[in-house]
């Protein structure tokens, strides 16, 4: 491992979440930028209809649009960047329509359309239409075929392609790489007449993304000093998945060594490593540098930063982190929450939760959920929680997963609220698992209610649990009020459960 570097030497540089993300959806016309797009020979806009995709069937109609082999492809263009498939599906058919579906421009600006849309269908259906598809038209289906998993149709056209570039064979290396075929990619990538940075790095990322961490750093280690910040990045985050936390911080070091600047996707990759390593120090050098640099502490990087913080023990200065934040996106608001949470901050965390969604209008997903339930347990909020579970179920109509019922049946049985958490244990749609019975448990223990103990045992028999700690938490409930007897009982059917697992 290289030495450290001082502080001031430091450069360091979670998937953002939209703000308003409900499953992810958004309108089509949230999405379009404000600024008008320039098309070649389109008119000019009126300010009430800032995009002619939008507006497209009102303009043919008034005559006002003329579509021809020029403005057609700048139009498929304007709809593949902006994700408009509807729009591009209805101009294709005006195109069809008006005759111009087998020129040249239009047949490859379509198929680029449908390849990127992962419309694969439609863009095969172009591409054999087309009588001299170019290296160009044959790379986008590849990518968009390798895209959806097909990779034999995607070899069908790479092995047919009579002349291949670099991006052809890249692109299929990528393929093979992402979908686990690691020794068929290995084989390609053997056979390139010319590598680029882009096949080295989906070589690397496919060995790191399947667990191969040693193959993956000993083809990184062969032309290091090749590497971009992109490769250094991807190998840091590669040893971070594989929960190799001290190599990705000592990669991470070597790499401002070898004179290489990470950036804010560096820093974001790395902050989980110091996190686990509890390498507070070294996440206070990372911030300070940003600080330092002038680097825009954003929503992602404010996270992982707010991430580190709170698993470290420094709760204050992740709510410093997150007060500084400009544009707080959803990623930010979960994972102050969730600090909050683990800090005993419940209240906090609520006022929070709160003011996220009546100041800033944004929209919980099942993991503010998560955490804003785990606030309530740990405080002992029943009211609260009970509120916010109906909240999540029956105002956004979000599905429960077993963290969110285990946390309202750790709630009541803390609360000593027994037959409401069985109750609920009893109406849940998924079957509990082992640490919803141990909490039922334990309050059975704290709560000294031994018939339900009665209950709670028939039902871990019947569900049949492979965890022997329930069992042992009964036995010693048992033996607490002097039926021995039935203790004995269940510490066979204990050792008979470990017997079967052996």
């Amino acid at each position: 491992m290289s030495a450290a570097l001082p502080q001031h030497q430091l450069s360091i540089p979670s998937r953002p979440q939209q703000r308003h993300e409900r499953r992810g959806t958004r309108r089509f016309h949230e999405s379009i930028p404000l600024a008008p797009l320039i098309i070649e020979r389109a008119p000019q806009i009126s300010p009430l209809h800032t995009h002619p995709i939008l507006d497209f069937p009102r303009l043919l109609s008034s005559a006002t649009l003329e579509l021809d082999h020029h403005t057609l492809p700048s139009l498929f263009k304007a709809c593949r960047d902006r994700g408009a498939a509807e729009e591009g599906q209805q101009l294709h058919s005006q195109a069809v329509k008006r005759g111009f579906v087998s020129h040249v421009l239009v047949q490859r600006s379509l198929l680029r359309m449908y390849a990127r849309f992962l419309d694969c269908r439609n863009a095969l259906k172009v591409f054999e239409r087309c009588p001299q598809p170019d290296v160009v038209s044959c790379n986008d289906l590849i990518v968009g075929f390798c895209r959806i998993g097909d990779l034999v149709a995607a070899r069908k056209i790479f092995d047919t392609m009579p002349d291949r570039n670099v991006v052809s064979w890249s692109v299929m290396v990528d393929g093979y790489a992402r979908n686990g075929h690691l020794e068929i990619a290995q084989e390609l990538f053997d056979n390139m007449p010319e590598k680029n940075h882009f096949a080295w790095n989906s070589l690397i990322s496919g060995y790191l993304r399947f667990g191969r961490v040693e193959v993956a750093r000993k083809i990184f280690d062969s032309t290091r000093t090749q590497w971009s910040v992109v490769t250094w990045t991807a190998m840091i985050s590669g040893y971070v998945q594989n929960s190799q936390h001290k190599e990705a911080l000592d990669l991470f070091l070597d790499m401002q060594v070898a004179g290489v600047m990470p950036n804010k996707v560096t820093v974001v990759s790395v902050l989980p490593a110091v996190t686990d390593l509890g390498a507070l120090s070294k996440g206070r050098s990372i911030h300070a540098y940003l600080d330092k640099t002038g680097i825009e502490v954003d929503s992602k990087l404010g996270s992982a930063l707010i991430d580190m913080y709170s698993n470290c023990g420094c709760i204050e200065d992740a709510v410093s982190v997150f007060m500084k934040i400009k544009q707080r996106e959803l990623s930010a608001w979960n994972s102050i929450i969730s600090g909050l949470a683990a800090h005993g901050r419940a209240r906090y965390a609520i006022h929070l939760f709160h003011k996220m969604r009546d100041e800033y209008k944004i929209i919980p997903n099942d993991i503010t959920f998560t955490a804003i339930l785990s606030a309530c347990r740990h405080a002992g909020l029943v009211e609260e929680g009970r509120r916010m579970f109906h909240l999540f179920t029956d105002y956004y109509k979000l599905k429960p997963n077993i963290r969110h019922y285990g946390c309202m049946v750790d709630l009541f049985a803390r609360a000593g609220c027994l037959k409401e958490a069985v109750d609920f244990v009893d109406a849940m749609p998924v079957k509990p698992n082992s640490i919803i019975w141990k909490s039922l448990i334990s309050a059975c223990r704290i709560h000294k209610d031994v018939e339900l103990v009665g209950w709670v045992c028939k039902k871990i028999i019947e569900s049949g649990p492979r965890d022997s700690g329930s069992y042992i938490l009964i036995s010693n409930i048992l033996n607490d009020v002097g039926q021995h007897e039935d203790a004995g009982k269940v510490r066979k059917q204990m050792n008979d459960l470990q017997g079967e697992l052996s």
